[in-house]
């Protein structure tokens, strides 16, 4: 696979799910010195899950996405 951003790995996530990973995409909490070769590396890099309104339950199942399908997104208002 090619090396690309963190940002341009996010940007490839579906609507819904990609506005809110930009949203908490994190610069500072990268490690500069990883090689980004995967969407999933990308989400691991990019941002804290815990510290999101989403959480690390939600960000565990995107992560997962990776591999074999995507989770519901969350309510509105929850």
């Amino acid at each position: 696979m090619k090396e690309k951003t963190i940002i341009e790995w996010l940007k490839e996530l579906p609507d819904g799910y990609r506005e809110l990973a930009l949203k908490n995409y994190d610069p500072e909490y990268c490690d500069t010195g990883v090689n980004i070769i995967d969407l999933a590396d990308a989400l691991v890099w990019g941002f804290s899950w815990e510290d999101t309104p989403e959480g690390q339950v939600f960000w565990d199942a995107v992560y997962e996405w990776a591999r074999c399908g995507l989770p519901p997104l969350p309510e509105e208002g929850k």
